[in-house]
């Protein structure tokens, strides 16, 4: 259940990262929206590297 969490997470960070900095006029700065960007795709990752870790630990 906490994958899925994390996973939902990251993936709304991405499009919200990605549609910030795609837009002509965004309503916050660049840095921002690159941060939170940076965040879901490194929120990713983590939560890939996790599971791998717990499955590999189960066997």
């Amino acid at each position: 259940m906490r994958d899925a969490f994390l996973v939902k997470l990251s993936f709304w960070l991405i499009v919200i990262g990605a549609f910030a900095l795609l837009t002509p006029q965004p309503a916050w700065p660049e840095w921002l929206a690159r941060m939170i960007l940076s965040t879901g795709i490194a929120l990713v990752i983590t939560t890939a590297i996790v599971k791998y870790r717990d499955s590999r630990k189960k066997r």
